[in-house]
This record gives structure tokens, C-alpha cells and sequence, in this order.
């Protein structure tokens, strides 16, 4: 089995990369895409919620079945809040996500993420 890239992501410091950095930052070393997110120290935790539902058609559009690098939004606390990166890892779905309490970037798998208290809103692939 063939380490699949989102492993060398695990880890990075939160402080390194929030949420959306680490979106921008997979898409620009692995896929290519030069995608400038604004993060949440840009919004503030607050404003995060609102910048997310207005600037998501601005950056990707929906989709049924996601594929390896695609977004993954997700609400946290009752709202939309955070963003992940979808990983096919051998046939199984991923999340890719700087997640704030655990202070690093970590990997769960889709159907863990309501253990954390995440809600998966949508799929969307990057314009």
C-alpha cells in the first residue's frame, strides 16, 4: 500500500494552519490550484459562519460524490464553519482538517467526525 500524500499533512501546528490555510495549502502542493482563502484570522471565529456562506460559490461549486481534494464543509456549534479536504484513501473517505482543540492537522475518517461534534454540510470541488 502506497502512502497516500494527505499523510504529510498530519501534524502541522495549528498555528501554522487554521482551517482554510490548510485548504489553500493542499490544493496549491498537491493539486496545483493557487486558491488565496481567507482564514479565520481574517473573519474572526465569529464572522467565519457568514464569510464561509458568502464566499463558497466564489470558490466551488457542489457536488453528489467527492473525490480526493475536495472540499468538505462542515458546521461545528450549530453553524458553517470549518472546511476540511476529502481523502480517498484505498476506497474509504477521509477528512483532512486543522482542528483548533487538538492544536494540529488531523485525519478522521468521514463517519468519525459527529464524534468531534462536526456535521458534514456538503461537497464541493474547487473552481
Amino acid at each position: 500500500m502506497n502512502p497516500h500524500w494527505s499523510e504529510s499533512f498530519v501534524g502541522l501546528p495549528y498555528a501554522q494552519a487554521d482551517c482554510a490555510a490548510l485548504a489553500a495549502r493542499v490544493q496549491r502542493e498537491v493539486f496545483g490550484r493557487d486558491l488565496a482563502l481567507p482564514g479565520e484570522r481574517a473573519a474572526g471565529l465569529r464572522g467565519l459562519s457568514t464569510q464561509i456562506v458568502e464566499l463558497k460559490a466564489d470558490y466551488a461549486e457542489p457536488v453528489e460524490i467527492p473525490r480526493d481534494g475536495d472540499a468538505v464543509l462542515m458546521v461545528a456549534r450549530g453553524r458553517l464553519q470549518h472546511v476540511g479536504v476529502y481523502c480517498d484513501i484505498d476506497g474509504s473517505p477521509w477528512v483532512l482538517h486543522a482542528v483548533r482543540n487538538a492544536g494540529q492537522t488531523c485525519l478522521h475518517r468521514l463517519c468519525d467526525l459527529s464524534r468531534y461534534g462536526l456535521t458534514v454540510e456538503g461537497y464541493y470541488r474547487w473552481k
